[in-house]
């Protein structure tokens, strides 16, 4: 009888065993599958944009050698939008294989979506900075995988007017999520060249609210 009893309590505790395994198993896949539903939105929304881009009308950029023009620009009024959205360039970091849409401005939503642009000097692509914001999820997606990046890597932006700028990562450093002194970095304070930053949340934010800021400008 007390075998019969260690035998059932035995057989209830490995179902149990089972069935949470499973259960963690199935979350798990959840969450993958649902990541990679993300990063396949704003990774198309990336590709659309460039052709939409590539399809539109020619128009002078000007002779700056240092900008890797495709010499068209986006009607404005045909703008590609995700959500309501207006998406305003693309951005690529080949070290950490990220290619996403950046959105026109940074909202609890548009950030789950995509990218966004925070602040801006001039314009995006243009002499000065732009800062650009994206969510640490510590995984793959957006700025995630940020913490990897060090000097001299690339960082690569397609804006409306289509010219594609490739960046070199020149400054990594952590901060408050209240400081903006680096953020007006003026075409005077650059020296005419064109800088990008980008903001995440650093792995400890949710106790320590810092954030992690690469610094770039044109090659």
């Amino acid at each position: 009888m007390m075998d019969d009893k260690k035998s059932k309590a035995l057989t209830i505790i490995l179902v149990v065993i089972i069935v949470v395994i499973v259960g963690v198993l199935s979350y798990l896949g959840y969450v993958a599958l649902k990541d990679k539903k993300v990063e396949d939105t704003y990774t198309q929304a990336a590709n659309e944009f460039e052709k939409k881009v590539a399809g539109s009308p020619e128009k002078s950029k000007g002779s700056n050698s240092t900008l890797n023009s495709v010499n068209v620009s986006l009607d404005k009024s045909d703008r590609q939008q995700m959500e309501g959205y207006n998406v305003i360039g693309t951005i690529e970091i080949p070290k950490v294989d990220l290619k996403c849409a950046i959105l026109e401005e940074v909202t609890p939503r548009s950030i789950e979506i995509a990218v966004g642009m925070m602040y801006t000097t001039a314009g995006l692509n243009e002499p000065g900075n732009t800062v650009i914001y994206g969510h640490n999820y510590r995984n793959k997606l957006f700025f995630s995988r940020n913490d990897e990046l060090q000097t001299g890597d690339e960082i690569r932006i397609l804006d409306e007017s289509g010219r594609k700028i490739t960046y070199e990562i020149f400054n990594i450093f952590e901060t408050t999520m209240t400081d903006t002194t680096f953020y007006t970095r003026t075409a005077e304070i650059t020296n005419g060249k064109v800088e990008v930053t980008l903001s995440t949340c650093t792995d400890d934010a949710s106790e320590t609210d810092r954030r992690l800021i690469i610094q770039a400008r044109e090659k």
